[in-house]
């Protein structure tokens, strides 16, 4: 049996474990489209029964080639003079990346009249209603015992230790989910709840927790290596089901066509594969695993990404963030990577790519109770601005010959040209705002600027601003001289270890302390404080009074570089959390959030965002920035009827 990874857009961490923005839609018309959707069969993951096949596994799992992480800084931007700003519209991307439309195309969704969190009833009742479908069999089902089980089931379970709440289960179905959560008679949905491109105009969602694909198998002796080959001939899928829609849906947004033939069940399509009745057959990744056929293999490409994720209604950014801190504990304790092991332990899933640990992560004590309940709608959008000629205002660029920290200094060129093409693809002028070095975050909190760069998102940060997707990790290591025969602190044995820290970051010693009391050198190793970063290199490498550099990785990779890059190297261990790096974005906007996670998408989809951090910062690789679906799988709403 020949076996073929997905192809992955970017290079990413170990997987062991995110065209144009939202749709254009009225609410109504798409709240009416989204309410009559879902009616097809999901007989091919409904129970155990339907996937206990003899024969090993069809495909690897998703992504088990190991990358090393990139993990890097928090940059702290500062005062930059306005360069003329760029007004190019948008190229095309390529076939299979619609590209993000610009915002003369939008219509910003309107604030809907909801008044309270979903948070109101589990801080009243200490109860949590969530609605599951009782059939999505492994990820949540009524099981025989009458309980509901299930990967997703025991997420949720875990969350509710980590609140301290009761779960109380709802049914709901494809066809009444999105209803009953809008309507009230549940706080939140969960059990493969898909984050697509088209539903944010009505939900929220939090943080995915899976990332399942919807592949393409052939035989294993077939002539055919991608879709696109595959034009005019046979397909299999199963009717009625989310992979049905799903290859419709792609062949309308590419213009490829093949002859879709529609089979009862997955294992009656399979069947129709393994005879020769048909050329391909389209399913969902995680039950073609399970349905355990031999002389198959996949289509290295993915036909869809159905990212898994709990949720809310839209604008309900308080009980979002209580869900999304709930699962960067569980990612950061590890018992999400139980979790998932125990209900797939043949396979991987990347965390580090579907679940961002925030700084700041257990110093934030609050409980449930001291979460606001209310539903804060920004007065206005700042696509509104971006409508209406005004340029959008950017903190957190550093001036070219201006001092600022190495951290700066060495994402500055990224961060401009990422923030340049996002505005040349809308359409918009950008406004640098001077001297937003130390206070980029608090300008966008206080609607002085719409948008800051470099940012590392803390919860200690989380009411009063939004963050976008990743696009820079950081986090701490060490650095030593390039001869030093080292790999970590596991290998300080004898006296005379002194190791450097920076004395402007807070905590260090005291983690280089508890580092060395971890791996058994504590009474090897002693701690020097640098005053001066520009210093450090030369303080390890010439005079030799330090023997180590500890700090955070994208400041000890600006002072490598600057430095002779020969004389000093980085350890490949990171120390503590891989932190992201963000945009800082106004708190609650909803149609700026969207169109800025999108367009980020897009240009990881089409390879802008590989090209500009090869060309502006060259550092390790860029990170999985992974696409959300345009249109929901369960949806029948075309992408032709969404412009």
């Amino acid at each position: 049996m020949d076996v073929m990874n997905p192809n992955v857009t970017q290079a990413h961490p170990r997987m062991a474990r995110r065209t144009g923005p939202f749709a254009p839609l009225i609410a109504a018309l798409l709240l009416a489209a989204l309410v009559a959707s879902g009616c097809g069969s999901p007989a091919a993951a409904q129970g155990p029964e339907a996937t206990e096949e003899a024969g090993p596994i069809i495909v690897e799992p998703i992504g088990t080639a190991e990358v090393e992480p990139l993990i890097t800084s928090t940059p702290t931007p500062t005062a930059t003079n306005t360069p003329e700003p760029s007004t190019t519209p948008t190229v095309s991307a390529p076939t299979l990346v619609p590209p993000t439309l610009v915002p003369s195309q939008l219509t910003p969704t309107p604030s809907t009249p909801y008044e309270q969190s979903g948070l109101i009833n589990a801080q009243e009742s200490q109860t949590l209603r969530v609605g599951t479908y009782y059939n999505a069999y492994p990820f949540a089902w009524l099981n025989e015992t009458g309980e509901i089980d299930g990967y997703e089931a025991d997420i949720m379970r875990a969350i509710e230790i980590e609140l301290g709440i009761s779960v109380q289960w709802v049914q709901v179905t494809r066809q009444n989910d999105i209803t009953m959560l809008l309507n009230g008679d549940v706080d939140v949905l969960i059990g493969t709840q898909v984050h697509s491109r088209d539903r944010d105009n009505l939900l929220d969602y939090t943080h995915p927790y899976y990332l399942n694909e919807e592949r393409m198998v052939v035989r294993a002796d077939s002539p055919y290596s991608d879709l696109a080959s595959m034009a005019g001939v046979p397909v299999a899928v199963e009717i009625g089901t989310r992979s049905e829609r799903v290859l419709r849906q792609w062949m309308e947004q590419t213009g490829i066509s093949m002859d879709i033939r529609t089979y009862m069940s997955q294992n009656a399509a399979l069947d129709a594969l393994a005879t020769g009745e048909v050329e391909g057959m389209v399913g969902p990744l995680d039950s073609l695993r399970r349905a355990g056929r031999q002389q198959m293999r996949l289509i290295d490409q993915v036909v869809a990404y159905e990212p898994y994720a709990i949720a809310m209604r839209r604008f309900d950014v308080n009980l979002r963030n209580v869900l999304d801190r709930s699962l960067q504990r569980l990612k950061a304790s590890g018992r999400l990577d139980e979790i998932f092991d125990q209900w797939f332990p043949s396979d991987d899933m990347n965390f580090d790519a579907l679940v961002p640990v925030y700084g700041s992560l257990y110093e934030d004590e609050r409980v449930l109770a001291d979460f606001n309940a209310d539903m804060p709608y920004p007065a206005s959008s700042i696509m509104d601005r971006i409508q209406s000629g005004q340029p959008i205002r950017v903190a957190g660029i550093m001036q070219e010959g201006e001092e600022a920290p190495a951290g700066v200094r060495i994402t500055n060129a990224l961060n401009k040209a990422m923030v340049e093409e996002m505005a040349r693809r809308w359409g918009a002028q950008i406004e640098y705002v001077p001297n937003s070095a130390q206070n980029a975050v608090d300008l966008v909190a206080n609607g002085e600027a719409d948008l800051a760069v470099g940012v590392s998102p803390r919860w200690d940060g989380a009411d009063r601003v939004e963050y976008s997707l990743p696009y820079i990790q950081h986090g701490n290591r060490l650095m030593v001289p390039a001869n030093s025969e080292i790999e970590g602190f596991s290998d300080m044995r004898g006296t005379g270890w002194w190791i450097g820290f920076f004395a402007d970051s807070a905590g260090d010693e005291d983690r280089i302390l508890q580092l060395a009391e971890m791996f058994n050198v504590k009474n090897n190793v002693s701690t020097f404080a640098i005053q001066r970063e520009d210093e450090a290199v030369y303080t390890m490498v010439v005079e030799d009074n330090i023997k180590a550099i500890f700090g955070d990785s994208l400041r000890l990779l600006a002072l490598a570089r600057e430095a002779d890059p020969d004389s000093v190297k980085i350890l490949d261990t990171p120390y503590g959390d891989v932190l992201p790096i963000t945009l800082a974005l106004p708190r609650n906007d909803a149609d700026f959030r969207a169109l800025v996670d999108f367009t980020l998408q897009d240009m990881a989809q089409d390879g802008t965002y590989q090209r500009l951090w090869s060309e502006t910062f060259a550092l390790g690789d860029p990170l999985t920035i992974l696409p959300w679906p345009q249109v929901n799988p369960d949806s029948h709403v075309s992408d032709a009827a969404m412009g």
